[in-house]
């Protein structure tokens, strides 16, 4: 079975490319343009990850992290953060992110992340 993630960005070409390369890397991938839309969504296809940006209209990704972790359903959920911002790496930690990673992000490094993250024991 193939895992499942959620790709949240509110640029549409960002948001295509992350989710085009992580189908290449062989996972099923549901794609949000909104954080609230993500929180949505995230409760209907129990998703293993979420890959969100940080910076995006209303809810930003640290927010959108936040609230996925107080959820029964989402606190355990893999959540990286794809960043312009070279200072996010306390903020996400605080707000419950499981990685960051510098955009643009190489395909190969956003693949081996998840991957690793996906067999990382809980």
């Amino acid at each position: 079975m193939l895992p499942v993630g959620l790709v949240v960005d509110d640029d549409p070409q960002v948001r295509a490319f992350l989710a085009e390369t992580l189908r290449r890397g062989g996972m099923q991938i549901f794609v949000a343009e909104s954080a609230s839309e993500a929180l949505t969504l995230a409760q209907t296809i129990e998703p293993s990850f979420v890959v969100t940006d940080v910076e995006m209209p209303g809810m930003n990704g640290l927010e959108l992290c936040r609230q996925l972790r107080r959820s029964a359903a989402t606190e355990k959920l893999i959540i990286v953060l794809v960043s312009g911002a070279t200072t996010q790496g306390d903020a996400a930690t605080a707000a419950g992110c499981d990685a960051v990673l510098a955009k643009p992000c190489s395909p190969a490094l956003l693949v081996a992340t998840i991957r690793q993250l996906l067999v990382k024991p809980s």
